[in-house]
């Protein structure tokens, strides 16, 4: 019998509010003690606590709840709170918890959150600060900002909580943060991550009650940033130290303020690295204007008290604004008498325009006048010459016209017979794929198929001691696809194979194979063609190659019985090029993993003694899976309709899942480019065969010879 204790255990735990108002407290750490009164961290998170356990333990709860904790947890500052629990054996799930009370003999041992940083280096955390940090939440009352993670050793910055703002999901330095903080190592191993069911909200913790000891410093404001905050205290150092006389000088003294980095240390108390140096140099010469006599803004706020100062400035400036404006008066009087010689030259020139205008207005309406009698006399020229032609065609027209109509009737007789007669190169003809061989019949299509690809040396390689299984669940999922459409789209590599396979299964003779001319586009002829042929299964040459986009639109509106078109695809890069609505009846056979052995001479292969017999499936099986798919999915939804109904033929099965999903990510990239398919590829439910979609897309995107 297990040992059952009621005595009180303390833990570290992170709040977690639930989407009814409620919430409850991860159990994240415990605090234990050893026998010499030493106390250590445990880490005992659950990687997936979200999950329900099959038997809750009272010794070992995941979660720690009290209804009070949700309204005090609404106005705390942390979302990390150290609590003190008690088991309770009757109810495991519901041990006795509250906040652990502080006082004179325990205090709360501390707990730092680490917030991941982008930086690589401390040369980059200062600006990665100014930019903003992704995070929300409420951190502890200290934080630990990684900046470097290198052979196991992890560097950070340690922060106080208000020297930080958390604004719309972004961390940002608070104003009154100072320039410099305590620089930590750390190992890599006590940093531990608290999963969030997102996957976007995961908290770091540091599980070690203490932090190593500080030897260092490290910047965490830019050094652009300091620039003007370093005049200041600069200023007001030399201030103290010297005479009013010398503060004159602006120059001089911003000059002496970045010529020493002596200075910048003792106003820093660490020691600049060169290039953070070089940047505040510049932005200290910035504050210069580009007249070397004038103050600059930050020197005048500080030196505007002096009144000595300030009224000699008024003096100066008033003298210089005199003769300024003297100068500006004589200049604008020059100006005038310029101004009043031109507009007397503009009012001659426009009476002059004027006069001008009046004879021209004159001379146009003559012009009018002319133009209207010449076509009052063109209109009565051209109605007899009308009357003229009337009389000539009735003697000529009937005999011209009719030499005309006979020589376009024979022209155009000619041109259709030249129409109507192929030219050698575009004649279709077919050979077979490979030669007849010996044939046993088999119980069903999907038993023969899955023979016959056995019989031509097929293997996957992924778990090759299950090769007959796999072949078998292959099979299966080609004849559900055969359900749904006739027309195949399969990697050159394996359709000499599967194509010879699926047509001794279904008749017991080769597939044939038929080389498209480039830009061919005579589908009638090519409808008659595969409809007259002894053979199912019919394999198009140079469809993809050429991306012959008419002939793909075509073979998509062909409803062939019993006929099934394989599309050889040679090159994964031309897929690139062609329409997206393709697909919405081509299937994309995947093959990954798949190879051929040399086969035997003349192989013996197998033939269904059923007669394949095509069948739909249920209406709002294939309405289900259609909701499944489009929550991962974001594709049109006509070209959903396929892949819903070929796995609600396989009942939602996860083969059915993992033969689906090739097609509907080359779908997702055809639709909506490279991103979105490899979001697709990395979607949790995919995990089992993430690395084929990613080099499926590889291939496409990169033409990868990746099979």
């Amino acid at each position: 019998m297990v040992q059952q204790s009621n005595k009180y255990r303390r833990s570290w735990g992170l709040f977690i509010r639930n989407n009814n108002g409620d919430g409850q407290f991860l159990r994240i750490i415990d605090y234990v003690t050893d026998a010499a009164g030493n106390g250590y961290y445990k880490w005992v998170a659950h990687e997936n606590w979200w999950e329900r356990s099959g038997t809750p333990r009272a010794d070992d709860p995941k979660t720690l709840y009290n209804p009070n904790f949700f309204r005090i947890m609404a106005t705390s500052l942390s979302d990390f709170r150290f609590l003190q629990w008690t088991p309770n054996y009757d109810r495991p799930d519901r041990p006795t918890v509250n906040f652990f009370q502080s006082g004179l003999h325990a205090t709360v041992p501390p707990l730092y959150e680490v917030i991941d940083t982008p930086a690589n280096s401390a040369k980059e955390l200062p600006h990665v600060l100014a930019r903003g940090i992704r995070y929300s939440g409420h951190p502890t009352e200290k934080i630990l900002l990684p900046f470097s993670w290198n052979n196991g050793i992890v560097e950070a910055a340690v922060l106080n909580r208000e020297m930080v703002t958390i604004q719309h999901r972004t961390l940002t330095l608070s104003a009154t943060a100072p320039n410099t903080v305590p620089h930590v190592k750390l190992k890599n191993g006590d940093i531990q991550t608290v999963n969030s069911r997102s996957g976007k909200d995961d908290r770091l913790v540091y599980v070690q009650p203490k932090l190593p000891e500080s030897t260092s410093h490290v910047l965490i404001k830019p050094m652009q940033q300091m620039a003007q905050s370093y005049v200041n205290w600069y200023i007001r150092k030399e201030q103290a130290m010297n005479s009013s006389e010398l503060m004159h000088d602006a120059g001089t003294i911003l000059e002496r303020a970045f010529e020493k980095s002596e200075n910048l240390e003792q106003y820093l108390g660490v020691k600049p690295a060169p290039d953070d140096l070089r940047n505040l140099q510049i932005a200290l010469k910035a504050t210069i204007h580009s007249n070397t006599d004038d103050v600059s803004a930050i020197i005048y706020n500080l030196m505007k008290q002096d009144d000595a100062i300030m009224s000699s400035f008024r003096q100066q400036a008033a003298a210089e604004l005199a003769d300024e404006f003297k100068q500006q008066k004589l200049e604008l009087l020059e100006q005038l008498d310029v101004l009043q010689e031109q507009r007397e030259t503009q009012t001659k020139t426009v009476r002059q325009l004027t006069a001008q205008v009046k004879d021209l207005n004159e001379e146009l309406q003559q012009k009018h006048r002319e133009i209207r009698d010449a076509q009052a006399e063109l209109e009565l020229q051209e109605e007899e010459q009308h009357k003229a032609l009337q009389d000539l065609e009735e003697n000529i027209a009937l005999k011209i016209g009719l030499q005309q109509i006979a020589q376009q009737n024979r022209t155009l007789m000619e041109e259709q017979a030249s129409q109507h007669t192929p030219n050698e190169e575009q004649q279709l003809r077919s050979a077979p794929l490979m030669e007849p061989t010996k044939v046993h019949l088999s119980d069903d299509v999907q038993h023969a198929l899955t023979q016959n690809l056995q019989a031509l040396c097929c293997m996957l390689t992924e778990q090759r001691s299950k090769n007959n299984e796999k072949l078998t669940a292959f099979a299966t999922q080609l004849c559900r696809t055969l359900h749904t459409t006739r027309l195949l789209a399969i990697d050159t590599a394996h359709v000499p194979a599967i194509a010879n396979g699926l047509s001794f299964a279904l008749t017991g003779v080769p597939a044939q194979h038929v080389g498209i001319p480039v830009d061919f586009s005579d589908f009638t002829r090519l409808e008659a063609f595969l409809n007259n042929s002894a053979s199912p299964v019919f394999v198009l040459d140079n469809v993809f190659d050429t991306v012959n986009e008419s002939l793909l639109f075509a073979l998509n509106r062909y409803h062939p019985s019993g006929t099934i078109v394989i599309l050889p695809i040679g090159s994964f890069a031309n897929l690139r090029l062609v329409a997206p609505e393709v697909w919405q009846r081509v299937f994309y056979v995947p093959t990954s993993g798949m190879i051929e052995l040399p086969v035997p001479s003349r192989p013996t292969l197998h033939r269904s003694r059923a007669t394949f017999i095509r069948t739909h499936a249920d209406s709002d099986a294939v309405l289900a899976q259609f909701d499944a798919l489009r929550t991962t999915v974001k594709i049109t939804p006509n070209a959903l309709m396929m892949p819903a109904e070929i796995m609600a033929l396989g009942h939602g099965s996860d083969y059915a899942r993992q033969w689906v999903m090739p097609h509907l990510c080359l779908e997702t990239y055809a639709y909506q480019g490279l991103e979105e398919a490899i979001a697709l590829c990395q979607d949790r439910g995919n995990n089992a065969i993430v690395h084929r979609l990613t080099a499926l897309i590889n291939r496409i995107d990169h033409g990868s010879p990746t099979r």
